[in-house]
């Protein structure tokens, strides 16, 4: 069975323990670099990433560049404390890129 792993501050990812995923708390940048590298060495198949932690230069690079590799995928989500939109940017470029139409342009 593929292991599936959660970042972030632990008010936003405590609810995932109970669903049987890996729970990595962390606040600063190289914690989160430091997580993120750790499930990748052990064959993580998907790795939740609370978005206010993707806004660090360091961990935006190491995200680019692991979305050349199959896995592990690193999905953004909302944090519990802050609201950033990274995900949703993401995934508007996602589909902008495959459609070539901006679907997601007034969904807030």
């Amino acid at each position: 069975m593929h292991k599936v792993g959660v970042i972030g501050d632990l008010d936003s990812i405590i609810g995932y323990r109970a669903l049987g995923m890996t729970v990595k708390p962390v606040t600063k940048p190289d914690e989160v670099l430091d997580a993120l590298q750790l499930m990748v060495d052990e064959e993580y198949a998907i790795v939740f990433l609370t978005e206010p932690l993707a806004i660090d230069s360091s961990v935006q690079s190491f995200i680019e560049e692991r979305r050349q590799h199959r896995i592990p995928a690193i999905i953004l989500i909302p944090s519990a404390k802050e609201k950033t939109n990274i995900g949703k940017e993401q995934l508007r470029g996602a589909v902008r890129k495959a459609t070539g139409i901006d679907l997601l342009g007034d969904i807030r």
